[in-house]
């Protein structure tokens, strides 16, 4: 990766392991959203209105994605701990776009779900 966009600090350590469970459940949360997408008109077992977010209630949801941000959130600071700086853009990027999203829902905007 370029310079100017990650610097790893001489006494770099290994991430933390709530830390890749903080960027699994990241990973997580976009892949129960995309498929839930896939599938919002389509019929689907019972399971799926509790297992997958888009079925959830407005309020329920928009907890769910900030949560999803804070899960960012923390992996990024898991990376500072460990000493690997990343530029303050990819940080942004990396988290910005979970709490747009959670507003998006708030707001019932017609971006926050995927289908």
């Amino acid at each position: 990766m370029p310079a100017a966009l990650t610097e790893e600090g001489a006494g770099s350590r290994a991430l933390a392991g709530w830390a890749w469970a903080a960027v699994a459940f990241v990973f997580l949360a976009v892949g129960l959203e995309v498929v839930g997408g896939q599938y919002a008109n389509s019929r689907v077992p019972g399971a799926a209105e509790w297992l997958v977010p888009l079925a959830w209630p407005q309020a329920a949801r928009v907890v769910w994605w900030l949560i999803v941000a804070s899960a960012a959130v923390a992996f990024r600071y898991a990376e500072r701990q460990a000493g690997i700086r990343r530029h303050p853009i990819i940080i942004g990027a990396s988290v910005i776009p979970f709490a747009v999203f959670a507003v998006g829902v708030a707001l019932g905007a017609g971006f926050s779900t995927w289908h």
